[in-house]
């Protein structure tokens, strides 16, 4: 069973989607080098619709307004820490003044580290795709490349279906050519039944499985991040205390 599997369902391209954008940059790699090597369409179509940061601030004015005003101000100081100033002031000139100089304000009041800053830009990810999702954001009207089409699954594996695959009853008649009793070929076929179920229950075991470490991982992912902004909120706040005791 591969890993694309699972995915080739209905909804399945935007959970690899999920996946891929919770994901570091070294484990997404690996990942769509695991589903190249089983199709080069879905790796393909994955690469064209996976949501990074660089790719959202570069969207017109109307979006990008919609979605800074969606994200805590304090994610998006310390998300903003991976541009230089003059790509910040370039990013926030869609708010106004007031709202600018707020985030501005928090980007100098904190210091965080490499990984606090990984996590505010995977958070703001995950927020986008939700508006999108939701139907908030829609891709359609201003970047239709990446947009899911209903019906992706259907359409990537048409490109890759060149003919049909041989059904198990279809394989188990053409292993056995040669003149059989009909007995004893229904009891061939009946074995073959069994043992085509206890593989499906199998599968359907470790399907479940599968879904239950991605929600488990997805969850602590949501934990990490929260803790991360709880941390960072905490710092802003004792250096704003640190001050008013200097004042005092």
């Amino acid at each position: 069973m591969g890993m694309l599997d699972r995915y080739k369902k209905k909804g399945g391209f935007v959970q690899l989607l999920n996946l891929l954008e919770t994901s570091s940059k070294a484990k997404q790699e690996q990942f769509l080098t695991l589903i190249s090597q089983e199709n080069v369409n879905w790796e393909m179509e994955l690469k064209k619709r996976v949501l990074t940061v660089d790719k959202i601030i570069e969207w017109p004015r109307e979006p990008l307004n919609e979605i800074i005003s969606r994200i805590q101000p304090l994610t998006l100081a310390v998300a903003l820490r991976k541009f230089e100033p003059p790509k910040r002031d370039e990013i926030l000139n869609v708010l106004s003044q007031s709202e600018k100089r707020k985030i501005l304000s928090l980007i100098d009041e904190t210091t965080p580290n490499a990984a606090e800053i990984a996590t505010c830009l995977s958070k703001i990810v995950t927020e986008v795709r939700g508006l999108i999702q939701q139907g908030i954001i829609k891709l359609e009207k201003f970047n239709p490349d990446m947009a899911v089409p209903e019906n992706i699954e259907e359409l990537i594996n048409q490109k890759t279906e060149g003919h049909s695959i041989p059904t198990s009853v279809d394989a188990m008649s053409a292993t056995n050519s040669t003149p059989t009793v009909d007995g004893e070929a229904e009891v061939k076929l009946d074995f073959s039944g069994a043992n085509n179920r206890k593989e499906a229950a199998k599968n359907d075991k470790l399907e479940a499985l599968k879904e239950e470490n991605d929600f488990l991982k997805k969850k602590v992912n949501q934990l990490t991040q929260e803790s991360t902004t709880l941390k960072i909120e905490n710092s802003v706040l004792k250096n704003k205390l640190d001050q008013i005791k200097k004042i005092a």
